[in-house]
């Protein structure tokens, strides 16, 4: 899997003053937190549903509710982590609803990224097969899945895990551990798809 993890992307905290206008509804603070914002939070969502038509519609989404309650943002976590904690409620209610259409080709590594990067034809290659990877993924509980990308994909800890799912880090371990067991059943059919996703299968971190 490319490695542009949202837990290893330098985002910066909105200004007070972006902070405000969002909460007073001000456009302009709107427009520059989505500028600065976006890309990580369609990074994320596209990273936990996978390549669906509606990856836009979702990100959309998470901002509007994102900005419906800024009020409540009283700055006890990061604003990323606020964000992103969100954007996984939106994401794992569009895969708990079941109303996925899935697309291909799925490009979440910026053009310009790939280009720099010299090992480009490996993250090809990983991005055809990440439709293939996903659909595998359809046939895992939402809080499993979402679990498991979090903390493998993604890089986050069993803390963070749980804090951004809103759930105890017992349970998080347990989603992680089934995840894994249930994905290595579901990809011991398809051997091309699991030489691409061996990490996912690793012991804990």
């Amino acid at each position: 899997m490319p490695s542009l993890s949202s837990h290893a992307t330098p985002t910066l905290e909105p200004t007070a003053a972006v902070l405000e206008g969002c909460r007073a509804g001000d456009q302009r603070a709107i427009e520059e937190l989505f500028r600065t914002h976006a890309a990580l939070v369609e990074r994320v969502i596209g990273r936990l549903v996978g390549p669906v038509a509606d990856l836009e519609d979702l990100t959309q989404t998470v901002f509007l509710e994102a900005i419906s309650a800024m009020t409540r943002f009283r700055g006890e976590a990061s604003f990323k982590t606020w964000l992103l904690s969100i954007a996984v409620h939106v994401g794992q209610h569009y895969l708990r609803a079941g109303k996925i259409r899935r697309h291909v080709p799925l490009d979440l590594v910026p053009e310009e990224a790939v280009r720099r990067d010299p090992d480009h034809d490996r993250q090809l290659d990983e991005r055809r097969f990440s439709p293939e990877l996903h659909r595998l993924l359809d046939r895992v509980a939402p809080k499993k899945r979402i679990a498991l990308l979090l903390y493998i994909v993604e890089g986050h800890s069993i803390e963070e895990v749980a804090s951004l799912m809103g759930a105890s880090q017992t349970a998080t371990r347990s989603r992680i551990f089934f995840a894994r067991r249930e994905l290595r059943k579901l990809l011991s059919a398809d051997p091309r798809v699991a030489a691409h996703v061996s990490a996912l299968l690793g012991g804990d971190r």
